[in-house]
């Protein structure tokens, strides 16, 4: 008993003592917090934003007001009760007041606010993933919930590699943002394309004698049983000079379409002297953008050199295909955006649920941005066909991979703006004008995670329900079905 009436005092004193600074030296600028959650719009539904004071100091103190609501915290950390969070969201916007004590005595910082907007899609996922060519084996799929701080593993390597037969797991996407239709590659040992339909698993090998490889980079039709694919011969080059240390470059790709009822692969397209890549469909379906590449070269056994000597000088263009999902045809490819005549290399497109705007990345050459540190994000209005630098996103480091929320309201890409070696998460709200607002960190429970996390983030998507088949259920199915061949036909996009 005694023991508890300790615990409910000191409660009470850290409850009614709140101890703000009465008389400080009022600065102008705001402090230096990490992440920096400086002036961002956030989504009414994410989880707290908590974050450390950079500012020296002996105390620190951190009011957070917000309409009628306030909570007072002390220490460097700045951790934000969740029940607290939710009130202070649901009176509007939050001001964040700063104050340290140092030698001087106090000094306030310029408040700063947290804005709530739009409603988020409550989870996405991504490759955890080791940012090392020798250990990409060490690698998971996981998902997090972003209302909270959950965090779960979809399917991870380990749970079925066998001493020497690794796997490589990567590509997982969702059909209208949903789970019950998923897909994820499985190289490697026991590999194949695992393909989730209505809830149910399958493993396809989607290589056939009449294409290059199995599918590869996905898109999953809206609305109907298709998935395009990507089909890539690729090379990794390790450089020893150059601050972009590594370089993926295809030595072939084309486009494919898998009939999932049908079990069957076609051609959408496959020009030898281009390389193919990154398909999306328009929110309708009746548009596939995908990126290409003009290279003229021999299919001979020093093809792999000569695309290394030129890899400076492969740039990707946008363009557009249209589709008929009814009957299954094509129409002809047209240019959307031709950025090789500005010296870029376009990537990775993405359009967004409206159907109006579309965001790829651009860096001065190559398709694989995540090792470019030039790698920017545009974005670019197809009613108009006008495109820009979002230079709101973009940093001094390398900007990449990148997905819309269901609603459009938000993005989420992968950076490495923080330390250029690892790449993280962040999240922006998308403006009604065109414009983004300020990008900010996925939150993490503990301010100082991405500091001390070795570990890389890439291949963000969003969610709007978790997927619900167990890690233990996928290694299951995985090690006990073989996967099933995919028949060619040799219908084509016109």
């Amino acid at each position: 008993m005694k023991h508890c009436f300790i615990i409910s005092t000191a409660l009470a004193f850290l409850v009614g003592c709140t101890g703000v600074p009465t008389q400080f030296t009022r600065l102008e600028t705001p402090p230096t917090i990490f992440p920096d959650y400086t002036d961002v719009v956030i989504p009414s539904n994410i989880a707290p934003l908590n974050f450390r004071i950079e500012e020296k100091g002996d105390k620190y103190v951190t009011v957070i007001t917000s309409g009628f609501g306030k909570t007072v915290i002390r220490g460097e950390k700045v951790i934000i009760p969740a029940k607290k969070w939710e009130e202070l969201k649901k009176n509007g916007q939050m001001a964040v007041q700063v104050y340290v004590m140092g030698k001087s005595g106090w000094q306030g910082y310029r408040q700063f606010t947290i804005t709530p907007s739009d409603v988020i899609d409550p989870y996405i996922s991504y490759r955890v993933i080791m940012p090392s060519v020798e250990c990409y084996e060490r690698l998971s799929i996981n998902q997090r919930n972003l209302t909270s701080f959950k965090e779960k593993v979809i399917y991870a390597n380990q749970m079925v590699q066998n001493g020497k037969n690794g796997q490589c797991i990567n590509c997982h996407h969702y059909r209208n943002y949903t789970t019950d239709n998923m897909q994820f590659h499985l190289r490697q040992y026991l590999g194949g394309t695992i393909l989730v339909t209505d809830g149910q698993m399958h493993k396809i090998n989607l290589k056939t004698d009449s294409t290059i490889s199995a599918g590869v980079y996905p898109a999953w039709h809206p609305t109907h049983d298709y998935i395009a694919y990507s089909t890539n011969k690729t090379h990794q080059s390790i450089h020893t000079l150059d601050h972009n240390r590594i370089e993926v470059a295809d030595e072939e790709s084309d486009l494919i379409l898998y009939d999932i009822k049908n079990g069957a692969v076609s051609i959408i397209e496959n020009d030898s002297l281009k390389f193919e890549c990154f398909p999306a469909w328009s929110p309708d379906g009746h548009m596939l953008y995908y990126v290409s590449a003009d290279y003229d070269s021999p299919f001979d056994s020093e093809r792999r050199d000569k695309v290394f000597l030129d890899s400076r000088e492969i740039r990707y263009d946008i363009y557009r295909k249209p589709f008929d999902p009814e009957t299954r045809t094509w129409g002809k490819s047209e240019p959307v955006f031709m950025a090789s005549k500005d010296k870029l290399s376009a990537t990775l497109p993405r359009v967004s649920p409206d159907g109006q705007w579309l965001l790829f990345s651009a860096a001065p050459y190559g398709i694989f941005h995540i090792w470019h540190r030039e790698s920017e994000l545009w974005i670019m209005n197809l009613k108009d066909g006008s495109a820009r630098c979002a230079e709101e996103l973009n940093s001094p480091e390398v900007e990449s991979y990148h997905s819309w929320s269901s609603n459009g309201k938000w993005v989420l890409f992968s950076t490495r703006r923080e330390d250029g070696a690892f790449t993280r998460l962040y999240l922006a709200h998308f403006n009604d004008d065109g414009s983004f607002s300020k990008p900010f960190a996925l939150p993490q429970r503990d301010p100082d995670f991405n500091r001390s996390f070795m570990y890389s983030f890439n291949i963000p998507e969003f969610m709007i329900e978790p997927v619900h088949i167990t890690p233990r259920q996928f290694a299951s199915f995985i090690s006990s079905t073989a996967a099933t061949p995919s028949r060619y036909e040799s219908k084509k996009g016109q």
